[in-house]
């Protein structure tokens, strides 16, 4: 689902307008399968954006639902695209990301949970994040050529 139509048809789903600058950016994440930060937004985009410009619109599409961001080692924030079950009242990321220490890439689990936790009387879970570190599917095919 790359077209431009899907494109836009997310993007009204979302009650946003159809920008240029939104659609290059969901075309970007929607060609990559792994989480992006910042900077791999603004390199991948054919024409550069205002720093300020792409940060407004991961927050827009962060709050209707359509990314979320992603735990990871690096010190930058990564976002992935949200699944359907998403919304702006609630974003489903409770799955396990997976981060390739030979790539570098992390990557969205979402058919895994992250398992309950016990905790402690007293704590009151708000938000649960599982990140797991190792070589990824890729990466172990080139290792074996």
């Amino acid at each position: 689902m790359k077209s431009l139509e899907e494109t836009d048809a997310l993007l009204k789903e979302a009650n946003l307008k159809l920008t240029p600058t939104r659609r290059r950016i969901l075309k970007v994440f929607r060609k990559y399968p792994f989480a992006l930060s910042y900077n791999d937004i603004n390199d991948s985009v054919k024409e550069k954006l205002d720093k300020v410009t792409i940060y407004r619109t991961l927050k827009t599409f962060e709050e209707k639902g359509i990314i979320h961001q992603v735990l990871d080692t690096s010190s930058q924030v990564k976002y992935a695209l949200c699944n359907s079950s998403c919304s702006k009242h609630e974003h489903q990321d409770a799955h396990i990301h997976f981060k390739c220490t030979s790539c570098h890439q992390t990557y969205c689990i979402e058919d895994r949970e992250i398992p309950s936790v016990p905790l402690p009387k007293g704590f009151t879970e708000v938000h649960s994040s599982m990140l797991v570190e190792g070589i990824c599917k890729d990466c172990n095919e080139l290792a074996l050529l």
